[in-house]
C-alpha cells in the first residue's frame, strides 16, 4: 500500500530573498576579483563617445553656417549663370513679391551682392511657378511667372538700351510693350506647374522660346516664341509624324 508522498516545500519569500542576496554578494565578489568591471566601464565611455560623435554628425547638416545669408522662398526657384560663375536667383517671398538675388562668383569663394524686389507683390500669382533665361555675360535676362489672373507674364533686364522700346534696365508688367505679357497668354492653373523656356543667339539676335500648358488647350503643350524685335507667335506641339 502506498503513502501519500509529501509535497516539497516551496521556497519561501524569506527562501528567495536569501538566495538572491548571496548570488548578489558572489557575482559583486566577482566584479572586484576580475577585469569585469574595468572591460564594462571603458565599453561604457567608448559608447558615450561613440554617440556625441554620431550626434555632432546629424546634427551638422542642421546647423546654418554663421555666415549664411537668410532668405525663405516659398515655391520655385529660377536660376541664371553667367560664363564667369557670376549668377542670379529668383525666388517668391510670402507676401507673392518675387526678388532677386546676385551672387559674384562659385558660391563658395562668392559673396551675395544684392536681393531686390524685381516683380510686385499684385502682379504674381502666389506660389507660381518661376523659369529664367540670360545672355552667357548676363547683361540680358528675362523673368517669366504668372499673374494673379493666370496670364503668362515677363520681367527683363537689359544692359545697355537697344532701342527706344528696348531700354536699359528692369521693365515689365502690363506697359513693358515688348514683354509677352500684353499677348494674354492664359494659363492653365489646376495642379499645373509646366513652364520653361530657352534663349539663344540666331544671326545676332536674341531668339526666346517658352513652353507652358494653355488653359484654352489644356491637353497639349503651347510655344510662345519670338526673335529679336519680332512679336510673339504661339503654336501648339506638333502631332506625331507632321513635318
Amino acid at each position: 500500500m502506498m503513502r501519500n508522498q509529501p509535497e516539497p516545500r516551496r521556497a519561501s519569500w524569506k527562501d528567495r530573498t536569501m538566495f538572491s542576496s548571496v548570488l548578489s554578494r558572489r557575482n559583486s565578489s566577482w566584479c572586484r576579483n576580475t577585469n569585469a568591471k574595468p572591460f564594462f566601464s571603458k565599453m561604457f565611455k567608448a559608447l558615450s563617445v561613440l554617440s556625441l560623435v554620431v550626434a555632432g554628425v546629424v546634427n551638422a547638416g542642421l546647423v546654418p553656417r554663421p555666415l549664411a545669408y537668410s532668405v525663405a522662398p516659398i515655391a520655385d526657384i529660377a536660376s541664371i549663370q553667367s560664363s564667369n560663375a557670376d549668377s542670379r536667383m529668383f525666388y517668391q517671398k510670402s507676401d507673392g513679391s518675387i526678388w532677386q538675388i546676385c551672387v559674384s562668383g562659385h558660391w563658395v569663394n562668392g559673396r551675395t551682392t544684392c536681393d531686390s524686389q524685381i516683380v510686385p507683390r499684385t502682379e504674381a500669382l502666389l506660389n507660381t511657378p518661376l523659369t529664367a533665361v540670360a545672355s552667357p555675360d548676363l547683361t540680358e535676362w528675362h523673368l517669366f511667372f504668372l499673374s494673379p489672373t493666370n496670364t503668362l507674364s515677363e520681367y527683363i533686364f537689359q544692359q545697355s538700351a537697344i532701342s527706344t522700346t528696348n531700354p536699359s534696365g528692369i521693365r515689365g508688367g502690363t506697359s513693358c510693350t515688348d514683354c509677352i505679357t500684353p499677348e494674354q497668354f492664359v494659363v492653365l492653373s489646376t495642379r499645373n506647374r509646366a513652364l520653361s523656356a530657352m534663349y539663344q543667339i540666331d544671326n545676332d539676335e536674341p531668339k526666346l522660346r517658352v513652353w507652358f500648358v494653355s488653359a484654352g488647350q489644356p491637353n497639349t503643350v503651347m510655344e510662345a516664341g519670338k526673335q529679336g524685335n519680332q512679336r510673339w507667335t504661339n503654336v501648339s506641339l506638333p502631332d506625331l509624324g507632321v513635318h
